[in-house]
C-alpha cells in the first residue's frame, strides 16, 4: 500500500463521517441535491457495505459503532423497514417491488451477529421476502416493479448477495443453485461474444413489437450500450456470492464467469491511466471518460479473486495499478483543499419507455451528471483498501 494514499485515505474517511448525517450523507448526492429522499436507499448501502468491509478487516470498533448508530434509527422493531419506490409517474410510494433496497440489508447480518437485538433479525426476513416477492423473466429477478421483464446487470449484486448469505443462515444453501443459474443465466442474455463484454440490460419482452423497449434489440432483447458500472456491480455480485457460496461445484461455476468476463474488460483498461472508460468499449468517442465507481467495482472483484484463488496471481498487480490510477486521476484535494474522490456518474438506466428515442444511448450514458464523493465510489473505494490491506498483512 502506498503511503501516500494510506494517510490521505484515512483523512479522507474521518471528514466524510465526521460530517455526515442520516438527514445529509454526504456520499449522497441524490439525495443531497433533492433526487431522492433519506432513508434506506441503496447509496448508502454501498456506504454501509464499504464500511463493514472494512471493518472486517480492520476490526475498529468505531467503525462498527458508525453503522450501528447510522443503520439502527430506520430499522423499527418489527423490522419492517420504510422502503421509499419511486414510480414511472415520478411519485413516490410504500409500496413497490425492487432490487436495490437489498443493498443496504447485507449490513443488517452483521448488526444481528454483534448485537443480538431480534429488530435486525427481524430486518433479515422482512427483506428476504422482499426479495422472494419479486417477479422473474427467463428465470431471473426482475430488476424492478416499474421495469417489467427487464434484466439489468445492476440488480445481480443488489440482490444476489443478500440472498445467498440468507441461504447461508437460515436455509442450509438450499437455493445456492438459483443463484448461480441467476448469475450464469445473466451473463448468457447479456453477453456479447464480439465484444467480449456484457450489455447494461435485457429486455423479455423484445419478441413482441408491441412491448419491446425503444433500447432493446429486436433479434436479442440486448441494450446497446456496454456501461462500466453495470460491470462493475455484476463483478462484485459473482466474488461476493463466491464467497458466501462454498460449495466446489457452484464456486467453479462462478469462477468460470469470473475469468471470462474479467479477461474481456481487462482488453479495454486505458493503458495510460489504468482505468475504465464510461462506455467501456467506444474510449475516443467524444465525450466519453474515464469513471471511477466501475473501475474501483473491479479492482475490487480482481483483488478478492486473487486471494480466493480464482485468479492467478498474475492479476494481483493488475488490481493494484487500477487502484492507484484511479487515485492518481482523482483522489486529490480540491478547490478547497479538502480530499476528495472526483469523476463518478451520478446513475443511469435503462428506463421502461417505448418512444423516448434518448432511453438507453450513448448520449444518456455520458450526459449524465459527473460528481464528486458519492457512495457508489466510496463504497467500493473501501472495499478495494481492505483487500489491499488483507495482502499486505499476509
Amino acid at each position: 500500500m502506498r503511503k501516500d494514499i494510506a494517510s490521505n485515505f484515512y483523512s479522507y474517511l474521518e471528514y466524510l463521517l465526521k460530517n455526515s448525517t442520516l438527514e445529509k450523507p454526504l456520499w449522497n448526492k441524490e439525495v443531497l441535491i433533492g433526487l431522492k429522499k433519506s432513508g434506506w436507499t441503496y447509496i448508502d448501502g454501498c456506504m454501509m457495505v464499504g464500511l463493514t468491509t472494512l471493518y472486517l478487516q480492520t476490526r475498529d470498533e468505531k467503525l462498527f459503532e458508525y453503522i450501528k448508530n447510522y443503520i439502527d434509527p430506520i430499522v423499527p422493531e418489527d423490522g419492517k423497514i420504510k422502503i421509499l419506490y419511486y414510480n414511472n409517474y415520478n411519485e413516490y410510494t410504500t409500496t413497490g417491488r425492487d432490487s436495490d433496497p437489498c443493498n443496504e440489508a447485507k449490513v443488517l447480518f452483521l448488526l444481528y451477529h454483534k448485537t443480538k437485538e431480534e429488530k435486525y433479525l427481524k430486518a433479515i426476513h422482512y427483506m428476504h421476502n422482499q426479495v422472494k416477492n419479486l417477479p422473474r423473466v427467463e428465470g431471473n429477478f426482475w430488476h424492478k416493479d416499474k421495469y417489467p421483464n427487464q434484466i439489468w446487470l445492476d440488480g445481480l449484486y443488489m440482490i444476489q448477495p443478500f440472498y445467498a448469505q440468507w441461504e447461508k443462515e437460515f436455509n442450509h444453501g438450499e437455493s445456492f443453485n438459483d443463484i448461480v443459474f441467476q448469475l450464469e443465466n445473466c451473463f448468457n442474455l447479456t453477453w456479447e461474444e464480439s465484444r467480449q463484454l456484457m450489455v447494461h440490460g435485457y429486455d423479455g419482452n423484445y419478441r413482441d413489437s408491441n412491448k419491446r423497449m425503444i433500447w432493446a434489440n429486436p433479434f436479442n432483447g440486448h441494450s446497446k450500450i456496454v456501461w462500466l458500472r453495470a460491470c462493475g456491480w455484476y463483478e462484485m455480485a459473482l466474488i461476493d456470492c463466491y464467497e458466501i457460496i462454498e460449495d466446489s461445484v457452484l464456486r467453479e461455476r462462478i469462477a468460470k464467469l469470473i475469468q471470462k468476463t474479467i479477461d474481456g474488460l481487462l482488453m479495454y483498461l486505458d493503458s495510460e491511466r489504468k482505468m475504465f472508460w464510461q462506455v467501456v468499449d467506444e474510449p475516443k468517442k467524444k465525450g466519453n471518460y474515464l469513471e471511477t465507481s466501475g473501475t474501483l467495482m473491479i479492482a475490487y472483484t480482481i483483488l478478492k479473486a486473487v486471494r480466493f484463488g480464482v485468479l492467478s496471481n498474475k492479476y494481483k498487480e493488475i488490481g493494484e495499478e487500477i487502484f492507484y490510477g484511479t487515485c492518481d486521476t482523482y483522489f486529490k484535494k480540491n478547490e478547497d483543499g479538502i480530499l476528495s474522490l472526483g469523476g463518478i456518474c451520478i446513475g443511469a438506466g435503462l428506463t421502461s419507455s417505448r418512444t423516448d428515442a434518448y432511453a438507453g444511448t450513448y448520449e444518456m450514458y455520458i450526459e449524465r451528471k459527473i460528481v464528486s464523493d458519492d457512495g457508489k465510489a466510496i463504497g467500493p473505494f473501501l472495499m478495494v483498501f481492505a483487500e489491499l490491506s488483507k495482502f499486505n498483512n499476509n
